[in-house]
């Protein structure tokens, strides 16, 4: 993923308005998440994610795939811009609490380790669930789309995405217990 969203950038970074929309596609819930984290109000993270986006479009070019990875560096724009703006709303040592609280968020080497061979586990135990619940359980919890929205966009009834997420996820649950 981090190759795509290099290439992305660099398209962007051209003016290329369709890779800026996938760009858009693939990072905002990420990037959203860390936002309300950070503010904790839905209005006032959508507010600094649309900022972000605005400084992802306008500085891409600067961009250097030497100096960080891609999310990482979406995700430092938008941090600081929550971070701005949660200084502007509280007073000056509050903001520093809460943003040493999310101040880091890279992983250590060895957690780094894990992490991985704990994702390699996870992505065995979605493939087991079969073609179609797993691309449920991939859009709606990797992609950030919801259920509403997933059963809009299949024609199928919100209760029948409802029950399959649900069977999906007890499935899961099962195969990462083993």
């Amino acid at each position: 993923m981090a190759a795509e969203l290099e290439d992305l950038l660099a398209k962007t970074a051209l003016g290329d308005r369709r890779a800026f929309r996938k760009l858009y596609e693939r990072s905002n819930a990420r990037l959203f998440a860390l936002c309300y984290r950070i503010l904790n109000d839905p209005a006032e993270a959508e507010d600094v994610v649309q900022d972000a986006y605005v400084k992802i479009w306008r500085y891409a070019e600067r961009y250097s795939a030497s100096r960080a990875r891609p999310m990482t560096w979406m995700i430092a724009i938008a941090r600081n811009l929550a971070i701005d703006r949660l200084r502007a709303r509280k007073s000056p040592a509050a903001a520093l609490d809460v943003a040493s609280s999310v101040a880091d968020t890279a992983m250590r080497p060895d957690e780094r380790s894990m992490a991985s061979a704990e994702a390699k586990r996870l992505i065995a135990c979605i493939k087991s669930l079969g073609e179609q619940d797993a691309r449920l359980v991939r859009i709606a919890y990797f992609g950030g789309v919801t259920y509403a929205a997933l059963a809009q966009r299949d024609g199928t009834p919100l209760g029948t995405i409802k029950s399959r997420m649900r069977r999906a996820l007890a499935s899961l649950r099962g195969c990462l217990t083993q």
